[in-house]
C-alpha cells in the first residue's frame, strides 16, 4: 500500500513537472510571436510613384521557426490596392531570435501610401505591420514617393560625385525639380533591373576600391542587374582613375563594364582635353604629380576626349542604353576642387553644360490645363478615347440634372394645377421618377455601349548587332461591366516562336504623374474606397483580379525582353557624312511611314513591302530630322526676312501617333522647351542619345491586320474583339560603318 503511494505520488511529480515545463511558455515565457522591424523603400530612402521599387522587409523571428509567405500590399495609381509577395514555393525561413531580410518588388501609385506588410503561414496571417508616411520610428515610416514627372538620378560612391550640381544646369520648374541620391554601400544595389526603373542615370565612383570588392565579376545578382538595366535603356558612368587597373582587372568587379582591354596605369599629364570637353576656360587645380588613369585598346565605342594615345572618354553603346566611362576621380582633388566640375559631369549625363537663364525656365500652365504634366499623360489620354463610346459632357450632364428638377419640381406643380388634379402627384411624381431613371439608364447604355473594348500601342526595339528585343505596351481597358480581370501579356508573334524561358514579360498598371485629377500625387486619393484589391504573380507577369467598375477604363502598361535569332541585317556605311547603303523590311507584312533616321538627318523611305529593301542614297527624301518633328517651314516676315516658323507642339492632341513620334525622339525634337511637357515618366522609350554616326534607327508601323504588337491576355485569352485599335511601331537600330569610328562626337 505504502510502495502504491510512493509510486502514486512519484508520477504526479513527474507529471507536474512536465506540465510545468511545457507550460513554462504561458505562465512565465509566452511564446513570441514573429514581427516586421524595418522596411528600406527604394533606394537610399527614396522612390518614385508609378515604377517598380525595391523593398527589403526585416523580420525578426521569434520563439518558434516558420515558413511562410512575405506579402506586401500597396495602393496603385487608382488607389487600388495591389499585392506582391515571395514565391509560394519557396517560402521564407523565419528562425527563432534572428532577424531575416525579405526582398521585394512593389509598385506604389501614392504619394502618402501606407503599405502592409504580412507574414502568412499555412494559410494564417502570423503578424502584420503597416508602414505610414507619419511613423514615429524611421525604420517603420514609409516616406513619401517623387512625382513620376521628376528626373531622379544616382551616385554610388562614398563622397558627392558633384551631379547634385550638375543637374541643377536643368530648367528648372516648379513641383518638377530633378532629384539625385546617394548609396554609400553596393549591398544597397537591387538585385533586379527593374528595381532601376526610374533612375534616368547612374554614376560610379571608384576612388575607394573597397567599397567595390563586395562585388565579384562572376556570379552577381546586383551587376547583372545594372547590366540588364543598361541594355533596356539606362545611363552608366563610370569614374575611373587610379584603381583602374583592379577595377577593370579579368577578375575586377567591374570589369563587364570596360569601354575596351586595360593595357597599362598611365600618368595624366594634361587636362586640356576634359576642360575643352567641358567647355571650361578654368585649368585644372594643379596636384604637383600626374594622376594615374587606366589606358585601353581595342577601344568599342565612341572617344569623346583624349590625350594622345589615352581615351579620357568613351561612350559605348550597350543594347538601347550607354556606358560612359571617364579616366578620373570625380570625388578626389584635384577634381573636387574644380570650378567646373559640374559641367564636365553634365556633358557626361548629357544635360546642358551652362547653366539655365530665366527665358529657359518653363512654368508648365500649357499642360497643366490638361490634367497632366507628362507626355505619358497625354498618351493615356489619346487611348482613353475609344470606337463606339460616346463620353459624356460635364455641361450634359448638368443640363439633364436641370432638366430633372423642372419636371418633379415646377413642371409637375403646373401641370396638376392646371388639370385641377393636385392629389394626382401621388402618380406622376414616381412615374417621372422612374421614367426618368429608366431612360438614363438607356442612354447611358447606348452611348457606352455593352462591348469590351482595348486601345492598345506598341514600341518594338530591335538591336540588329546582338539580337537584343525590347517591347513596351500601353493599353487601356474599358469595360461595360463591373468585373475582375486576369491579366497578362504575350509579347510579339512578329519575331517568331521563342524558346521557353528566354523572354521576360513585367505586366503592371500606368498611374498619371502630377496632382490633378486622378493623379499620384492628388492629395484626393481615389473617389471609391476598395474593398478588395488584386495580385501580382510571384514573377510580376501577370495581375490576377483586378477590378474594373462599370463603363470604367483601367490603364495598363507592360514591357519584356527576349532574343532574336533571325534579326535583319544592313549594309550600312558613311560616305560624306551621310549613310549608304541598304535596308530591309524582314516581316511577311509591310511596314508603313517608314523612315530611316540617322544622325540629325531623316529620310522619308514610305511603304516596305514583305521582304523589300530600298537603297539609302545621299539626297533621296532627305529632311533635317527636327525639322520633321516640329513641322518647321520657311515663311517671310513684313520685312520680306526669311525665317523658319515651328509648329507649336499641341499639348492636348489626341492623335496619337504624333504623341508617339515625339516620345520617340523627345530630345531630339527640343525636348521640354518644344513640347513643354516633361518625359521623365516613360524617358527609357526616347532614343534621341543613340542618334549618332555610327548608329542608324529604321522607323515603320505594321498594319492593324497583321496583328504584329503584343497581345493582352485574360484567362489565356486574347483581350477585347475585332474593334480593337492598336497600333504596333517597329525600331531597328543598325550599326553604321564609318571611316573614323572612334571620333569624338559633336
Amino acid at each position: 500500500m505504502n510502495r502504491m503511494r510512493r509510486s502514486t505520488i512519484l508520477l504526479l511529480a513527474a507529471l507536474s513537472l512536465t506540465v510545468l515545463t511545457g507550460s513554462g511558455r504561458a505562465w512565465g515565457q509566452e511564446s513570441a510571436a514573429p514581427k516586421f522591424v524595418r522596411a528600406d523603400f527604394g533606394l537610399g530612402g527614396e522612390f518614385k510613384l508609378g515604377v517598380w521599387t525595391p523593398v527589403r522587409l526585416t523580420i525578426r523571428g521569434g520563439t518558434e521557426t516558420l515558413r511562410g509567405t512575405v506579402t506586401l500590399t500597396v495602393p496603385d495609381g487608382d488607389g487600388v490596392p495591389s499585392e506582391v509577395s515571395t514565391p509560394p514555393d519557396r517560402p521564407c525561413l523565419i528562425l527563432p531570435g534572428n532577424d531575416t531580410p525579405v526582398f521585394l518588388c512593389a509598385r506604389i501609385g501614392r504619394s502618402e501610401a501606407s503599405p502592409v506588410a504580412k507574414l502568412i503561414v499555412n494559410g494564417r496571417v502570423v503578424t502584420q505591420k503597416e508602414f505610414t508616411p507619419n511613423a514615429t520610428d524611421a525604420e517603420l515610416r514609409c516616406p513619401q514617393g517623387l512625382g513620376a514627372a521628376q528626373r531622379w538620378f544616382l551616385e554610388i560612391g562614398p563622397t558627392k560625385i558633384g551631379v547634385g550640381d550638375a543637374v541643377k544646369r536643368l530648367p528648372s520648374d516648379s513641383g518638377l525639380e530633378p532629384v539625385v541620391t546617394r548609396l554609400t554601400d553596393v549591398e544597397q544595389m537591387p538585385t533586379r533591373w527593374y528595381g532601376y526603373e526610374g533612375v534616368e542615370a547612374i554614376v560610379i565612383s571608384t576612388s575607394k576600391l573597397e567599397l567595390l570588392r563586395k562585388l565579384s565579376s562572376g556570379n552577381n545578382a546586383r551587376l547583372d542587374a545594372l547590366e540588364r538595366w543598361i541594355e533596356m535603356g539606362g545611363r552608366l558612368v563610370l569614374a575611373v582613375g587610379a584603381n583602374g587597373s583592379e577595377i577593370f582587372d579579368e577578375q575586377g568587379p567591374l570589369a563587364r563594364f570596360a569601354p575596351g582591354k586595360l593595357a597599362t596605369m598611365e600618368p595624366l599629364k594634361r587636362t586640356i582635353a576634359l576642360e575643352s570637353y567641358a567647355d571650361s576656360r578654368v585649368p585644372v587645380p594643379n596636384q604637383g604629380k600626374a594622376m594615374q588613369v587606366p589606358c585601353f585598346k581595342d577601344v568599342q565605342g565612341t572617344i569623346e576626349a583624349e590625350e594622345p594615345g589615352l581615351p579620357l572618354v568613351v561612350r559605348t553603346q550597350r543594347g538601347f542604353g550607354e556606358i560612359v566611362f571617364i579616366a578620373a576621380d570625380l570625388d578626389r582633388a584635384p577634381w573636387s576642387r574644380w570650378p567646373s566640375r559640374s559641367a564636365l559631369i553634365a556633358r557626361l549625363l548629357g544635360l546642358p553644360t551652362k547653366a539655365p537663364d530665366d527665358g529657359q525656365s518653363s512654368t508648365g500652365g500649357a499642360f497643366m490645363g490638361e490634367g497632366y504634366e507628362d507626355i505619358s499623360g497625354q498618351l493615356r489620354s489619346c487611348l482613353d478615347r475609344f470606337k463606339g463610346v460616346r463620353p459624356v459632357s460635364f455641361g450634359a450632364v448638368v443640363a439633364g440634372i436641370l432638366v430633372y428638377i423642372l419636371l418633379i419640381g415646377p413642371g409637375d406643380y403646373f401641370l396638376l394645377r392646371k388639370l385641377k388634379r393636385m392629389e394626382w402627384t401621388w402618380i406622376t411624381f414616381p412615374t417621372v421618377v422612374v421614367v426618368f431613371c429608366v431612360a438614363t439608364y438607356w442612354l447611358a447604355y447606348e452611348l457606352k455601349g455593352r462591348q469590351l473594348r482595348v486601345n492598345q500601342v506598341d514600341v518594338v526595339d530591335v538591336d540588329t548587332q546582338t539580337g537584343l528585343v525590347r517591347g513596351t505596351t500601353w493599353a487601356n481597358i474599358f469595360s461595360p461591366r463591373m468585373e475582375t480581370y486576369n491579366l497578362s501579356l504575350r509579347p510579339t508573334e512578329a519575331l517568331g516562336e521563342q524558346p521557353e524561358g528566354q523572354s521576360e514579360v513585367l505586366v503592371s498598371w500606368l498611374g498619371l504623374p502630377g496632382n490633378g485629377l486622378g493623379g499620384m500625387q492628388s492629395s484626393g486619393g481615389s473617389t471609391i474606397q476598395w474593398r478588395r484589391g488584386y495580385r501580382f504573380t510571384p514573377s510580376l507577369d501577370a495581375m490576377d483580379g483586378c477590378p474594373i467598375q462599370v463603363w470604367s477604363t483601367k490603364s495598363v502598361t507592360g514591357r519584356y525582353r527576349l532574343h532574336w535569332e533571325g534579326r535583319p541585317r544592313a549594309d550600312l556605311r558613311q560616305v560624306d557624312e551621310l549613310p549608304v547603303g541598304r535596308v530591309a523590311n524582314p516581316f511577311d507584312f509591310p511596314l508603313e511611314d517608314c523612315l530611316l533616321v540617322y544622325d540629325r538627318w531623316a529620310y522619308k523611305l514610305g511603304t516596305l513591302e514583305p521582304g523589300a529593301s530600298v537603297a539609302i542614297e545621299n539626297e533621296r527624301n532627305r529632311v533635317h530630322l527636327q525639322t520633321l518633328l516640329t513641322d518647321r517651314t520657311l515663311a517671310v516676315d513684313p520685312n520680306s526676312q526669311h525665317f523658319q516658323r515651328i509648329t507649336p507642339y499641341r499639348s492636348s492632341s489626341n492623335d496619337v501617333d504624333v504623341v508617339l513620334r515625339e516620345m520617340m525622339f523627345y530630345e531630339a525634337s527640343g525636348g521640354r522647351k518644344y513640347a513643354q511637357l516633361a518625359n521623365a515618366y516613360q524617358e527609357f522609350v526616347d532614343l534621341s542619345d543613340l542618334l549618332d554616326e555610327n548608329h542608324a534607327i529604321l522607323v515603320g508601323r505594321a498594319p492593324k491586320t497583321a496583328s504584329a504588337g503584343a497581345t493582352l491576355v485574360r484567362d489565356g485569352q486574347p483581350l477585347g474583339n475585332a474593334d480593337n485599335q492598336q497600333i504596333t511601331v517597329f525600331r531597328f537600330l543598325f550599326p553604321v560603318k564609318t571611316e573614323k569610328p572612334t571620333s569624338p562626337r559633336r
